[in-house]
């Protein structure tokens, strides 16, 4: 095997890796994303409708 076909098999191979972690990680996403917070639950939180300050 001469040395351009080694270095195109190497090449390949490691594109073929990237392109699998790639793959991968898109399909896991982001491990450290922190939680949303809640939605407010209670009229207390936020405008007070029809109230004054």
């Amino acid at each position: 095997m001469s040395t351009p076909v080694k270095v195109s098999a190497f090449a390949a191979a490691l594109v073929a890796v990237f392109v699998v972690a790639w793959a991968i990680g898109d399909a896991v996403g982001p491990l450290d994303e922190a939680p949303s917070p809640p939605a407010p639950t209670s009229e207390h939180e936020g405008h007070h409708p029809g109230g004054t300050r």
